[in-house]
């Protein structure tokens, strides 16, 4: 059978779901059968180049500039834009892959401009469900220039394929992948900070963000705490320059609202461990894909408290896992339910884990790339 030469590129190495997810995919691959070479930028790419290098994954980092609204870096992602192409096409081409496969979402452009003057096959990735509209336009523009797409979940095929009504490209679904053999609360030790805390935990994992909706993370707080006693709450998750305003927005909010018992951990190289230390997970995004952190919640059996977004309700499934609440301002009577008998919400946790191990684990995730990555490098 012949070897598959794959170039997974991705435009922003700050270590998080996307990033996650290809580390683990290519470090699983029937290495008989795919080879593949990560292509990340060399800033903040310590976290990533990290997981890279623990699944054994080779890599090559270029001097790319991500997409932003900061001043400075989205001056050099305008200046540079040209340039940043030319080096990835002189590399694709030197390197001749059977697929570049572009990771990280619809503004990731270079790969796809780049692969395509090299003339390499585009297999491009798509996990979200809100854009700013000249992303979706410029993204409708470019799909002519791509021979098949991967979607992360079902909404954001609703999102880009059949709102622009993209004909005749191929398009795959594949979840984001959680490892449910290292997500394993039989196994899994408790985290120290958590349990010195003491009582009953709530907590989101998520990189510090305002689609992250933690404002109601927040709010939620401030209302369970004037009826529940015992609750303790926590954020986890890297702030970084960009939110750091949005932060400070959230700790005001804090103040105001007189809630002590919420603690951010900014990151955490063992969110194992913090969901072993957690009662009830919440998850107040206003937009979602696939959210990688919501599966390993999952993996860990913990109930689930969501707002609906993205192709969360498919697995939770309200009442089955957990509960789904259509707004963030309702997250409150979502954990109330589970905190009312929490041998139910045990049991919320326990059908989880069982949903993750046989829909969401990594092993389904890397089935079905390999099954698309035959399909589109053979085809002519």
């Amino acid at each position: 059978m012949q070897m598959l030469r794959i170039a997974n590129i991705i435009e922003d190495a700050r270590l998080g779901g996307p990033q996650i997810r290809m580390a683990k995919v290519a470090g699983r691959l029937d290495r008989s059968r795919f080879e593949t070479t990560v292509i990340l930028p060399e800033d903040d790419s310590a976290g990533f180049t990290g997981r890279l290098e623990s699944e054994g994954v080779q890599y090559k980092k270029f001097p790319l500039h991500r997409l932003t609204k900061e001043p400075p870096h989205l001056f050099k992602f305008v200046l540079f834009f040209f340039y940043e192409v030319f080096l990835l096409w002189r590399f694709f081409r030197r390197e001749r892959f059977d697929i570049v496969h572009v990771s990280g979402g619809a503004w990731q452009w270079k790969g796809v401009l780049a692969g395509r003057l090299a003339g390499t096959k585009i297999l491009w990735e798509l996990n979200d469900t809100q854009m700013p509209i000249y992303i979706k336009m410029i993204f409708k523009l470019a799909s002519f220039l791509v021979h098949s797409y991967i979607v992360v979940s079902n909404r954001t095929r609703r999102y880009y394929v059949d709102s622009l009504k993209l004909k005749n490209k191929e398009i795959f679904e594949i979840q984001s992948p959680v490892d449910c053999a290292f997500f394993d609360p039989a196994i899994t030790p408790q985290d120290g900070r958590l349990e010195e805390v003491g009582g009953i935990k709530v907590t989101t994992v998520c990189n510090v963000n305002p689609i992250k909706g933690l404002e109601d993370f927040v709010m939620l707080a401030a209302e369970l705490n004037k009826s529940h006693q015992g609750l303790n709450f926590f954020i986890v998750g890297r702030v970084f320059s960009s939110t750091r305003k949005y932060f400070e927005k959230l700790t005001s909010l804090m103040r105001a609202l007189h809630v002590r018992n919420l603690f951010f951990y900014e990151g955490s190289d063992a969110v194992e461990r913090i969901l072993q230390s957690t009662d009830i997970y919440v998850c107040s995004s206003k937009a979602e894909a696939s959210p990688l952190a919501v599966w390993e919640a999952m993996a860990m059996a913990k109930p689930i408290v969501s707002t609906d977004v993205g192709d969360v309700s498919s697995f939770v499934r309200n009442g089955e896992a957990g509960v789904i609440v259509s707004a963030g301002k309702l997250l409150p009577e979502g954990v109330k339910t589970l905190l009312a008998d929490m041998d139910i919400a045990r049991q919320y946790g326990r059908k989880a884990r069982e949903i993750a191990l046989h829909e969401l684990d990594i092993s389904v995730c890397v089935k079905k790339h390999e099954e698309v990555y035959q399909k589109v490098g053979v085809r002519s």
